[in-house]
C-alpha cells in the first residue's frame, strides 16, 4: 500500500512538470518565434534594406503663445543655462490643434536660451520637435523606419513603455520555466538515449567556444573605423553657391560634445566667409559662436556637388571615451540664395558593430550615412 502511494506521488510530480513544461511552451511560442526572427535581424542589421519615411511639419507658433513659453523659459532658466520641464498647457493646446497629433499634457522639454526641445521617441520610429523661443518658428521631424525596426525595438524593449517591459520579464521567466522543466524531463526519459548528455554538453560548451573566438579576435583589431558619406545635390537654380557644412557630435541633450568638420569658403579676403558661419544656425548656437576660426583639423573648404566621404577617426577615440547613452551626429547644411537643412544620425554606447545609420535630405542635402566597423 505505501509503495503504491509513493508511486503514485511520483507519478503526479512527473505530471506536474509536464504540465509546467507544455504551458511554458505554449506560453513562449509566439514570444519565442518572434525573438528568434528579429534576432537574425539585428543580427544582419547591414544586410536588411529599408526606406525611412519622413515627415517634416513646419509652422509659426502665435505670438500668445509664444509670450507663454518664454515666460516658461525665464522661470525655468532663471538659475541656470539648461533646464527639463513641462510645456505650458496653452502650447499643449496648440499643437493638438494645428498638429493633429497627441501631445501629454505632462509632457517634458529641454529648455535653454534659444530653444525648447522635445524628444518622443517610439518603437520603429522618432518624432521631435524644436520650438524657437526668439522667432517661433516651429520645426517637426516625425521618422517612421518600417516593420523590421519596429520588431527589432520590440526585441529590445526600446521606447517600447513601461507594460511592454514587464511583459518581457515576464516572459523570460516562463523561458526560464520551459528550460528547467526541460532539463528535468531529460534526465527522465534519458534512459537508453546515450546522445542525450553529450548534446546537452555541447549545447552549453559550443556557445562559449564560439564566444571565445570573436572576443580573441577583438583584442587583437584596431580601434574602429567611422565613416561618413555626405552627398551635396546638384541643383537646377539660376544661382548657386556651394553649401556651408557643419558635422558635429551632440549628446542626448543636444549639446555639442565634438565638431568634426565645418566647411565654409576658406579663400575670401580678410577671413569673410566666417561671418556667414552664423547661417549654420544649429551648429552656431552650440559652438561656432564661442570657437575661434580656423579649428584645426576641422575647417575645411566648401565641396562641390556629388558624393563625398569624410573619415571620421576622432569620432572613433570620443566614442570610447564617452559614458554609455544616446548620442547623434549632426550634419547641418546652408547655402547663399538658398535654403537651410539640419539632418541627425543617431548613435548609441555601447556601440553595436558594424554602425551603418542612413537617413535622406530633402533639399540642400541628399543621403547622409554613417558607418563605423
Amino acid at each position: 500500500m505505501a509503495q503504491t502511494k509513493v508511486r503514485t506521488r511520483k507519478n503526479n510530480s512527473w505530471r506536474d512538470v509536464k504540465a509546467w513544461h507544455w504551458i511554458s511552451s505554449a506560453v513562449c511560442l509566439t514570444a519565442t518565434l518572434l525573438f528568434a526572427l528579429t534576432g537574425i535581424t539585428l543580427n544582419h542589421a547591414n544586410m536588411v534594406e529599408a526606406r525611412p519615411v519622413k515627415q517634416v511639419i513646419e509652422r509659426q507658433v502665435p505670438a500668445e503663445v509664444l509670450a507663454e513659453l518664454q515666460t516658461r523659459q525665464q522661470y525655468l532658466l532663471a538659475e541656470q543655462s539648461m533646464a527639463e520641464g513641462p510645456l505650458p498647457s496653452v502650447f499643449t493646446v496648440w499643437y493638438e490643434q494645428e498638429i493633429k497629433q497627441p501631445l501629454a499634457r505632462s509632457q517634458l522639454a529641454q529648455w535653454d536660451e534659444f530653444e525648447a526641445y522635445i524628444g518622443l521617441p517610439r518603437a520603429g520610429g522618432d518624432r521631435w520637435l524644436r520650438i524657437d523661443l526668439e522667432t517661433g518658428a516651429f520645426y517637426q521631424e516625425d521618422l517612421d523606419r518600417g516593420w523590421v525596426a519596429y520588431f527589432n525595438d520590440l526585441h529590445k524593449g526600446r521606447n517600447t513603455g513601461v507594460f511592454w517591459v514587464l511583459m518581457l520579464d515576464l516572459l523570460a521567466v516562463m523561458m526560464v520555466v520551459f528550460t528547467v522543466t526541460g532539463l528535468i524531463l531529460l534526465k527522465r526519459y534519458a534512459k537508453g538515449r546515450k546522445s542525450t548528455w553529450p548534446l546537452v554538453l555541447a549545447g552549453i560548451i559550443i556557445p562559449w567556444l564560439v564566444l571565445l573566438v570573436p572576443a580573441h579576435a577583438q583584442a587583437e583589431t584596431a580601434m574602429p573605423r567611422a565613416e561618413l558619406e555626405i552627398i551635396i545635390p546638384e541643383l537646377a537654380v539660376a544661382e548657386y553657391h556651394r553649401p556651408y557644412v557643419a558635422i558635429w557630435l551632440a549628446d542626448e541633450r543636444h549639446q555639442r560634445v565634438l565638431d568634426l568638420a565645418v566647411w565654409y569658403d576658406v579663400k575670401l579676403a580678410d577671413r569673410e566667409g566666417e561671418k556667414w558661419l552664423k547661417d549654420l544656425r544649429q551648429w552656431w548656437r552650440r559652438s561656432g559662436r564661442m570657437a575661434s576660426m580656423p579649428i584645426d583639423g576641422v575647417t575645411g573648404a566648401t565641396r562641390r556637388p556629388g558624393q563625398h566621404t569624410l573619415p571620421l577617426p576622432q569620432l572613433t577615440e570620443q566614442l570610447q571615451q564617452l559614458p554609455a547613452g544616446k548620442y547623434s551626429v549632426n550634419i547641418e547644411a546652408a547655402r547663399e540664395v538658398g535654403g537651410r537643412e539640419h539632418l541627425q544620425l543617431p548613435v548609441t554606447i555601447p556601440l553595436q558593430l558594424p554602425l551603418i545609420v542612413e537617413v535622406d535630405g530633402q533639399h540642400e542635402l541628399g543621403t547622409v550615412r554613417l558607418m563605423i566597423q
